[in-house]
């Protein structure tokens, strides 16, 4: 069980004892979310650190897969080239791996939303189509009927949201009456968190330099991901996005995206609210004044 919060001196301490090459660098926490304390080693490395039993899960679900998959898609994503499964005196999993240039893509003021799109669209095409065997093989987990399940979670939700940018009468009587048709098609591997944070941005070119965060990857339905797109710049733009996408997985994609892109926006906003992360709350009110401005 995971029990303790790290500090910087903390994990610099858990890294050299595992890792000697790492002493005398400098160490830093860089962002702490949900499931993972992250620290910058020397400008140049990340470690993350899982919060509790289930972020270990992920963190080592993360490290089987993403070798791999870095081999098979189109732009860069995360090689943990430093993994302690299981630290005996913390009990306690880490990795770490090369930080990734670039910058995430909700702060960045240069996105050059053509290129990106391009580069989004093949990126998921080849992304979804990555072998499902070898992601189960790798622990990743099967996430079946996405739109009932976030269609129940996110009613109970919007209960405790204290602050919605829209009407939250319009909002529940979408949830409640716009409820699209499961998908039936396969599952796919999709990153299941495609939200532009996790999209870095190369500041001077405005184009997609890596993809990062990968810890809620799954095997389910691939609108999840375009439904994460949906929450950066709209339903135009994701249709910009489908272009580049070798083939639209079926003809409700669109309604698929729109209606999971407005339950992830009420989750964020909820955890948001949960930690303190106040960036999440505004990424959440932003997500929903795009989809309801559609």
């Amino acid at each position: 069980m995971i029990k303790d919060i790290l500090t910087a001196e903390s994990a610099k301490d858990i890294i050299i004892t595992a890792f000697p090459r790492f002493c005398g660098m400098q160490v830093e926490l860089l962002d702490e979310g949900w499931d993972f304390q992250v620290f910058e080693v020397d400008a140049g490395w990340l470690f993350r650190f899982p919060k509790r039993k289930e972020s270990a899960t992920k963190l080592s679900m993360e490290c089987r897969l993403l070798p791999d998959l870095a081999g098979w898609v189109p732009l860069p994503i995360p090689r943990h080239e430093y993994c302690a499964e299981l630290f005996e005196s913390l009990d306690r999993p880490f990795a770490g791996y090369k930080k990734l240039p670039g910058i995430g893509g909700d702060i960045s003021k240069t996105v050059d939303q053509h290129k990106v799109a391009r580069q989004l669209g093949f990126f998921l095409a080849r992304l979804h189509a990555y072998p499902v065997d070898k992601a189960r093989e790798a622990g990743v987990p099967e996430r079946r009927d996405l739109v009932a399940y976030w269609h129940n979670k996110s009613l109970e939700q919007l209960n405790g949201i204290i602050d919605l940018n829209v009407d939250p009468r319009n909002l529940r009587r979408y949830l409640e009456n716009d409820v699209p048709l499961p998908y039936e098609g396969a599952s796919r591997l999709v990153h299941n968190d495609l939200w532009a944070e996790h999209i870095l941005v190369d500041p001077r070119s405005g184009s997609v330099s890596g993809i990062i965060d990968w810890g809620d990857a799954a095997i389910s339905d691939p609108a999840v991901d375009f439904a994460g797109l949906y929450t950066w710049y709209g339903e135009k733009w994701l249709e910009d996005v489908l272009v580049y996408y070798s083939k639209t997985p079926d003809t409700k994609i669109i309604s698929r995206s729109r209606y999971l892109a407005t339950c992830l926006a009420i989750h964020s906003i909820t955890l948001g609210q949960d930690i303190g992360r106040l960036q999440w709350i505004k990424a959440g009110q932003e997500a929903l004044r795009l989809i309801f401005a559609a």
